[in-house]
């Protein structure tokens, strides 16, 4: 009977034991299918986030690789003025304007052939000024490398907000790049020094109304001009020196030399158009002793004049390269002798042509109206010409001008009528 129990208690205890292997079995079964379908999840969404993230910094990698082969290569040279980067010419920005005209100021022959000022060209600074640069290609270049570098998240999908888990994805390996040359710091100048030589001829040099003599001029000097210094976001100072010797091939008992003094502002008045105030002073002396006894020896100064000057210019794009320059001035002259006295009212317009880059053509018109405050004398002056502007190099330009004067004067014996022709070469001798 005994036996029989043990058997009993042995067949239990085997039964129990097999019943409960048999349930840790299916346990592990159940959790082990589960674990696979969690992990199966895991990789999936791992192998979505990281082709994401893949594509992502491939089209960034794409952007630039497009933006870069796109970019001109870098010039760390800047072009050295604050108006002219048109095809014309690049050189210092200079307030005096261009000569070869001719400018009627008194009855002495002397002072009736000077060359006038009115410029054929606006200066090269009006136009950076009138066109401000695009951003510098190298900023453009640094801010792409910048976005390439900066770390990039990986949008996270909606299992894993849904279960709540990070997944951290193995950071790509980014692209090397060659070091890129910082750039030197640019010399910014304060002024510059200039010389010309211009050479001036017409069939009237003394605008004589009954005796008209041919003659010409050569005209040597030097300009000692500032830069353009910013008093505001689009109001510039600027001022200038220059030293002329003015000499008659023929009429050689008339030459001389003039000093000229210039201070002005300039203000931006919209993205074309610009107005300058400005004063300027010039002293003419005599270069040659006069035949006649005491009459006057060289050196003798015979004009002081002052002038206070108005001016409104605008430049105007018809074509890519088709120019309309126009460019107005009211002048105040105060003078000694005061029988110089007088208010000058100029108007310009110039129709230019861009060849290539360094040849520009164009057609001028140009009028003066000139009033004597202290005697009875009005004169009126037109001017029609051509002109080519040649740009010889980052330094020099050559100016040809060629066309007729015609006007009258209220005073006995003034005729401006005839043709001239005139050569004018500049070149910059250093920036300091």
């Amino acid at each position: 009977m005994r036996l029989k129990n043990w058997k009993n208690l042995f067949f239990c205890i085997l039964l129990a034991s097999s019943g409960g292997s048999w349930c840790c079995i299916r346990v592990d079964a159940s959790e082990s299918a589960n674990t696979d379908i969690w992990h199966s999840k895991n990789l999936a969404s791992t192998q979505v986030n990281y082709q994401l993230c893949q594509n992502l910094e491939q089209e960034v990698i794409n952007s630039w690789c497009k933006q870069s082969s796109e970019l001109h290569p870098l010039n760390s040279q800047m072009p050295l003025k604050v108006v002219q980067q048109t095809p014309e010419t690049t050189q210092a920005p200079d307030t005096t304007k261009e000569p070869g005209d001719i400018q009627k100021q008194n009855d002495s022959p002397q002072l009736e052939s000077q060359p006038s000022n009115l410029p054929t060209a606006p200066p090269d600074s009006t136009e950076q000024l009138l066109n401000p640069p695009e951003i510098n290609q190298s900023q453009r270049l640094e801010k792409l490398m910048q976005l390439l570098r900066s770390p990039k998240k990986p949008p996270e999908s909606d299992s894993d907000r849904e279960l709540g888990l990070r997944v951290r994805l193995r950071p790509l390996e980014q692209p090397t790049f060659p070091p890129t040359e910082q750039p030197v710091p640019k010399f910014k100048p304060i002024g510059y020094l200039q010389g010309r030589v211009d050479y001036f001829q017409t069939s009237n040099i003394f605008s004589s109304n009954d005796i008209p003599v041919e003659d010409g001029l050569i005209i040597s000097g030097l300009t000692l001009a500032s830069a353009y210094f910013p008093l505001g976001a689009k109001t510039f100072l600027n001022g200038s020196i220059d030293g002329n010797l003015i000499r008659y091939i023929n009429q050689s008992q008339y030459s001389y030399n003039q000093v000229k003094f210039n201070l002005s502002i300039y203000q931006q008045l919209s993205q074309r158009m610009y107005g300058e105030v400005s004063w300027s002073n010039q002293q003419l002396f005599h270069a040659n002793n006069s035949d006649r006894l005491d009459s006057f020896k060289a050196g003798d100064r015979f004009l002081n004049e002052n002038s206070l000057q108005v001016s409104l210019g605008r430049r105007d794009p018809l074509t890519s390269k088709l120019i309309l320059n126009s460019f107005y001035e009211l002048s105040v002259n105060f003078a000694d002798p005061q029988s110089r006295d007088r208010i000058i009212n100029s108007f310009w317009v110039s129709l230019n042509y861009y060849l290539q880059k360094p040849l520009q053509v164009g057609i001028d018109y140009q009028v003066n109206f000139s009033d004597f405050t202290q005697r009875d004398r009005e004169d009126q002056f037109h001017r029609l010409f051509g002109h080519l502007n040649y740009r010889i190099s980052d330094t020099s330009n050559m100016n040809v001008q060629a066309g007729v004067s015609l006007g009258s004067s209220t005073a006995e014996n003034i005729d401006f009528d005839g043709w001239f022709f005139s050569i004018n070469y500049n070149l910059e001798l250093g920036q300091f």
